[in-house]
């Protein structure tokens, strides 16, 4: 029975999915949570009832979260009561179904700023390998169904059934790859992980697949370790493995999240540097017309002033990513080789490949960026600058001709002003003119009405006096204000000595 069935049953089989969220954020106040801090448990409790899971689907009454705590390097969320574990039972199925009896166990913990949780389903026997579908059943442990905001890892553990007393590599790795296409049975379409490489826990081949995507809520990470060693089963019941490989995985999905947050963050400065271009490219059309020139410039400018902020934001968003990355690079590292050291056989070259990568390929693509953003920022700078500079100047002209035709109504006003007072003055004599006129003490008696003589005589005098007052107090005040306007430049004489 076993020879026919080699390779295809499993010993205890448990799929354990590492989920972990982020809690805190620094651009937050102390002790603050991010608003969707909760919405890895919520996702655990719309499984419980999707499962029909009692306990999973109020799995929050036994979290202990304080509403305002701060990071933690370590710390159980569940409570005590239950052992910081909850346990569980699938339900019984119909009495025709074939599945097997299934439980599992979720565990909760909070690693610094991360919230990380560990929900496994175990099968108690031996099952087929087509029955591990049901460990993941219609993919709702995959990343678009549990939202996980930095990532997660699907680690299968499990003991197959092989006639081979030392089976083959090769053997165990088509093991691994079947084991793999079980468990994506009835997972929705996504781009499915491929082999990445392999290696030795607890002297047991584990193999790594994964689809490399970018965003956490599409990367599909999943190590199968298969027991195939004597002492594995043992080590692996110690749980020395235990926290340094969640640690591992936690700083691996942190890594592979800043990153995503970096190239995000590019790609939204490559738009606004776009932008950018776009904007200076209408400096040459700007319009002739003062008051229009200065109406697109202001428009620009209010514009581009908070996408130059943006702008530099985000690189300084970028420069904290790359930081993150350098500091859970060093982190992983010490995992990994607390990892190694553990008793048993351990071969990790597989994880140790992903140091390599994170500091060849993602620091390296994220320096790429910087330098590619920064002389950007200087642009903004010397945009903004020029803009400023041409709304200045125009300004400037229009506040100049404004004041020019301001001064000459003013000095319209003072001459006008000056006639008038003139005219007045000979106005106010003009009474003189209908008394008596005398000649050297004799009375002049002209031959036409005097009254109407007098009348005219005042009243051309008052207009001539106005004209020329007016006349005489424009030029003057003119020349007063541009003393210099009408000389001459004349060449300068040396000094004789």
């Amino acid at each position: 029975m076993i020879e026919q069935f080699s390779g295809e049953l499993l010993h205890y089989p448990k799929l354990s999915l590492y989920a972990f969220h982020l809690c805190h954020d620094m651009a937050l106040a102390e002790g603050e949570r991010v608003e969707d801090a909760d919405v890895l448990w919520q996702q655990f409790e719309e499984l419980g009832k999707s499962l029909k899971i009692p306990a999973l689907k109020i799995c929050r009454q036994w979290l202990k979260i304080p509403e305002h705590q701060g990071t933690e390097p370590f710390r159980e969320l569940l409570s005590e009561k239950i052992g910081g574990c909850l346990s569980f039972h699938f339900p019984l199925g119909d009495a025709n179904s074939d599945t097997p009896r299934r439980n599992g166990e979720l565990c909760a913990v909070q690693l610094h700023d991360t919230y990380a949780a560990d929900l496994t389903f175990r099968y108690p026997g031996m099952v087929p390998v087509a029955e591990l579908t049901h460990l993941n059943p219609e993919g709702r442990l995959l990343p678009d169904r549990i939202s996980a905001s930095i990532g997660q890892t699907l680690v299968l553990f499990a003991k197959p059934v092989i006639a081979e007393e030392s089976p083959s590599p090769e053997t165990l790795r088509q093991v691994a790859d079947r084991c793999l296409q079980a468990l994506l049975t009835n997972a929705p379409p996504l781009v499915l992980p491929s082999y990445r490489g392999e290696g030795k826990l607890l002297g047991s081949p584990i193999f790594e697949y994964d689809n490399d995507a970018e965003n956490p809520a599409q990367s599909c990470h999943i190590l199968i370790w298969l027991d195939s060693h004597p002492d594995t089963t043992r080590l692996e019941d110690s749980g020395k493995y235990y926290h340094p490989l969640m640690d591992l995985l936690c700083y691996r999905s942190k890594i592979r999240f800043s990153y995503h947050q970096a190239r995000t963050r590019y790609r939204e400065c490559r738009q606004l540097y776009t932008e950018l271009e776009t904007l200076m490219n209408t400096l040459p059309t700007l319009p002739e017309d003062t008051a229009e020139k200065l109406t697109v410039l202001q428009d620009a400018l209010l514009k581009i002033n908070p996408q130059a902020f943006s702008y530099a934001s985000h690189i300084r968003d970028i420069e904290d990513q790359r930081t993150t990355i350098i500091t859970n690079l060093k982190n992983y590292t010490t995992r990994l080789e607390e990892l190694t050291n553990i008793a048993g056989e351990q071969e990790l070259s597989f994880l140790q490949a992903f140091s390599y990568e994170c500091r060849s390929k993602l620091l390296g693509q994220i320096h790429t960026d910087l330098n590619y953003l920064r002389p950007g920022n200087a642009l903004f700078a010397h945009c903004i600058a020029t803009m400023r500079g041409i709304v200045e100047v125009e300004q400037a002209k229009m506040n100049h001709n404004q004041q020019e035709a301001n001064q000459d109504l003013q000095d319209q006003i003072q001459a006008v002003g000056v006639g008038i007072a003139a005219g007045a003055i000979v106005a106010s004599t003009s009474g003189l003119m209908f008394q008596p006129w005398e000649w050297k003490g004799e009375k002049f008696e002209p031959s036409f009405p005097l009254p109407l003589l007098a009348f005219l005589i005042a009243l051309l005098s008052s207009a001539a006096c106005s004209v020329g007052a007016w006349y005489w107090a424009k030029e003057g005040i003119k020349q007063g204000r541009f003393p210099f306007r009408d000389v001459k430049e004349r060449p300068s004489e040396k000094p004789k000595l």
